[in-house]
């Protein structure tokens, strides 16, 4: 993969299959989502056994990662430091931003893109997100 971003349905493809990967030695199912810097999605898979709803949980926290240009985990901090201002800034997006941990972005790639997973702890979560930005070959 170029470090100049994840382009291709293969690039992310990989990237997804690294998550998943991840999520299979730590015995848990999940969903993983990549999204481009504008937010948009790329690709959106449910894993074997993955609940319903964790695609799109998943896909909303890559989109809230890519969107901020920050990790959603680090977000939950600006949430609680000022309440009010996810709400006023979920009001200009066309998606509901999340900060749940699991939506994570590679601050090295440019374009800047993202990996949202959702299915386990949200430890577990971001664990598995991470496990995809390490397969980006640079």
């Amino acid at each position: 993969m170029s470090v100049s971003g994840v382009s291709t349905l293969a690039e992310s493809s990989a990237l997804a299959e690294a998550a998943l990967n991840r999520a299979r030695q730590l015995g848990v199912n999940i969903s993983v989502s990549i999204a481009d810097s504008s937010g948009h999605e790329l690709l959106t898979v449910r894993g074997d056994g993955a609940s319903w709803f964790t695609p799109g949980v998943a896909r909303a926290k890559a989109r809230t990662a890519a969107a901020m240009k920050k990790d959603t985990a680090a977000l939950a901090d600006l949430d609680s430091r000022f309440p009010g201002l996810i709400p006023l800034i979920a009001e200009q997006l066309s998606f509901q931003p999340t900060v749940l941990p699991g939506g994570v972005i590679d601050p090295a790639a440019e374009p800047l893109w993202a990996v949202g997973v959702s299915g386990a702890l949200p430890e577990q979560d971001e664990e598995c997100a991470q496990a995809a930005l390490a397969a980006l070959v640079r």
